[in-house]
């Protein structure tokens, strides 16, 4: 028997991590998700760190496809999240607020799933360490994003269902404001 080659162990390890990552936010998209002090502020805190991320995404040098793809993806996100903030259900408390949701399972989970099938695409080659390196030593995050305009596209759709979904529901779990 062979001995493992000895970047596998980091590489799984890494992969490990992403998938517990992972379906601890599939977990969010699928079931009730409380409305009170904390679920609100994880509802404010994620999306604003979503949306400090894409700036910088977009910031990084793009082709002209690829600031094409980026307002196509941010159009198409916004608009899935406008769809799935219709068909989300709320728990109303006695007060008048909301104080549960239960977001669209298909909807969220189709753009979630689109994010992860892209992201495993492109770090498949880091994963099974068939990355071939030109002489420079690390992972380089600028050419890892702006390198294919449909990973930021991509990207794109995800960032912005999540930002304008959450938008969406904290307005929504108002008595006077329904979706």
């Amino acid at each position: 028997m062979t001995a493992a080659h000895p970047t596998l162990l980091p590489s799984l390890l890494t992969l490990g991590v992403l998938v517990l990552m992972l379906l601890r936010r599939f977990q969010r998209l699928a079931g009730p998700q409380s409305l009170d002090a904390p679920g609100r502020r994880r509802l404010v805190v994620r999306p604003a760190l979503l949306l400090l991320i894409t700036v910088l995404v977009l910031l990084a040098p793009h082709t002209l496809a690829g600031y094409g793809a980026a307002a196509l993806g941010a159009l198409v996100g916004a608009g899935l999240a406008l769809w799935s903030a219709r068909h989300t259900r709320f728990d109303w408390g006695a007060d008048g607020h909301a104080t549960r949701y239960v977001p669209n399972v298909w909807i969220g989970g189709g753009v979630f799933l689109l994010f992860v099938l892209r992201l495993l695409w492109r770090l498949g080659p880091f994963l099974t360490g068939q990355v071939q390196t030109t002489g420079t030593q690390g992972f380089d995050p600028s050419a890892f994003v702006s390198s294919s305009p449909l990973t930021v596209g991509l990207f794109l759709v995800f960032a912005a269902y999540q930002v304008v979904y959450a938008v969406l529901i904290v307005r929504a779990a108002k008595p006077s404001h329904p979706v």
